[in-house]
C-alpha cells in the first residue's frame, strides 16, 4: 500500500511529496526565550526529517507549527509542535506555496508542558492541585508509559517522556485526601445554607397566624368541593375532613423537618457524611496519615470516598508530580508529552486501512514509534 500511496502523490499537481514551510513561532512574542525555544523545537523538526519513514514523505506533504509558551511561574518555558501529515487531497499550493486545506489528526508534541487537565476525571483539586484516580497505563513507546486521558478522543492516550526514575504522578497521601473530603463537605453545606433558610421561612409562614387560617381555608374549599358533586352522609364527610387534616398534618411535619439542619434533604446527609470524615481523620494514626489513598468507587460517584490502599473496587489516588527543577534555566527542557499519538495507533491496530484518506493515521504511528525517545530523554535536564 505504501508504495501505491507514494505513486498517487507522484502524479498530483502539487508534485513530489515534500514538506510544507514550517510555521515559525509567532513574531510579537520573539523574545530571547522564543527564540531558544524555537531553535530547540527546529532540533527536534529535524530529527522527525531524517527519520527513515519520511525520507521521502511516504505519500505525504508533511507540515510542523510552533507554539512558545512564556511560563509565569518557576516552571520551565514551554513549547509546542504539532505535526501534521496531509495527503495530496488535503493539499494545496497557493503562489507556489504547499499549505493545508482539509483538517486532519495531528501529533502534538509537548515540550516542558503536561496538562493535568488531560487526565481528569474529577475535576477535584485542593491548595496543591489535582487530585486524580491513577491513570491507568495503555502501553509503552521505548520503555516510556503512555497513560490514559480524559476529555475527548484526542487525549485518549498520552506519552510521557522523561529521564530515567522520575514518574508524573506522586501518591496523595490519606490525610490530605480525607481533608480534602472535609473541605469539600464544608463547603456544599455553606451553599446549602439558601436552601436551608427558605425551607425554614416556609415552615415559618405555615404556623404563622395568616398561614393557618390559609390552611384552614384550604380544608374547607376541600370540603366544599367534596360535596358538591352528589350529596354526602355525615359519616363520609367526617372521614374526608380527618383525611384533609391527616395530608395537611403530614406536609406541615415534611416542612418542619426540613427546616431543621439535621432534616433538611440537602444539609442532613451532608452533615451526617461531614461527622463521619472527621471522625475518620481524627482516627487515622500518624503512619496511617502518611500512606497513600485510594477512592473507593460509591454513590454519589462524584464525590470522594477515602480508603486505605487494599479496599475492593478502590482506585489509588495520585497528584501530578513536581518534574522541574527550578533551580535551572527557563529554556532548559526538562520534560516531554505527546497527545493523539495512541488514537491513531488505535485506529491502525483496528485495522484502517492504509489509503490516502487513513495515511496520515498511520504515518503519525510510524514517526511517533520510530523517535528515538531515549536519546531526547537524554537531553532533557
Amino acid at each position: 500500500m505504501l508504495v501505491g500511496a507514494v505513486g498517487l502523490a507522484a502524479q498530483s499537481p502539487l508534485g513530489e511529496p515534500r514538506w510544507m514551510p514550517v510555521a515559525p513561532i509567532d513574531a510579537p512574542r520573539r523574545s530571547p526565550a522564543a527564540t531558544a525555544m524555537e531553535q530547540g523545537l527546529l532540533g527536534l523538526v529535524a530529527r522527525v526529517r531524517d527519520l527513515p519513514v519520511m525520507t521521502p514523505p511516504p505519500g505525504v506533504y508533511p507540515k510542523a507549527s510552533l507554539t512558545f509558551t512564556p511560563s509565569e511561574s518557576a516552571a520551565p518555558d514551554g513549547g509546542l509542535v504539532m505535526f501534521g501529515f496531509w495527503p495530496p487531497g488535503m493539499t494545496a499550493q497557493t503562489k507556489g506555496v504547499l499549505r493545508p486545506s482539509g483538517a486532519l489528526l495531528h501529533v502534538l508534541v509537548y515540550v516542558n508542558s503536561v496538562r493535568s487537565e488531560a487526565f481528569d476525571r474529577t475535576f477535584w483539586a485542593d491548595g496543591d492541585g489535582a487530585l486524580l484516580p491513577q491513570p491507568r497505563q495503555l502501553g509503552d513507546v521505548q520503555g516510556f508509559p503512555i497513560y490514559e486521558g480524559f476529555g475527548s478522543a484526542e487525549v485518549s492516550g498520552i506519552l510521557v517522556v522523561q529521564p530515567g526514575g522520575r514518574s508524573i504522578f506522586a501518591p496523595v497521601s490519606r490525610e490530605r485526601f480525607q481533608r480534602y473530603e472535609l473541605t469539600r463537605l464544608e463547603k456544599q453545606i455553606r451553599e446549602a445554607a439558601p436552601a436551608l433558610k427558605a425551607a425554614q421561612d416556609k415552615f415559618a409562614a405555615l404556623v404563622s397566624p395568616d398561614g393557618r387560617a390559609a390552611q384552614q381555608t384550604r380544608i374547607a374549599a376541600s370540603l366544599e368541593q367534596y360535596q358538591k358533586n352528589r350529596p354526602r352522609t355525615p359519616e363520609q364527610i367526617g372521614a374526608r375532613d380527618r383525611e384533609v387534616r391527616r395530608l395537611e398534618a403530614e406536609e406541615e411535619e415534611r416542612l418542619r423537618v426540613d427546616a431543621t439542619p439535621e432534616g433538611h434533604r440537602l444539609i442532613g446527609p451532608l452533615s451526617t457524611r461531614l461527622a463521619r470524615a472527621r471522625a475518620a481523620l481524627d482516627a487515622l494514626t500518624s503512619g496511617e496519615r502518611t500512606e497513600p489513598a485510594c477512592n473507593a468507587l460509591g454513590e454519589p460517584a462524584t464525590d470522594p470516598h477515602p480508603a486505605p490502599l487494599g479496599t475492593a473496587r478502590c482506585q489509588p489516588m495520585v497528584s501530578m508530580a513536581r518534574w522541574h527543577d527550578p533551580a535551572l534555566l527557563k529554556s532548559a527542557w526538562q520534560l516531554i508529552t505527546v497527545e493523539r499519538y495512541w488514537m491513531s495507533k488505535a485506529a491502525v491496530q483496528r485495522g484502517v486501512p492504509r489509503d490516502e484518506r487513513n495515511l496520515p493515521v498511520h504515518v503519525n504511528v510510524e514517526v511517533t514509534e520510530a523517535l528515538d525517545w531515549r536519546a531526547l530523554a537524554a537531553t532533557l535536564k
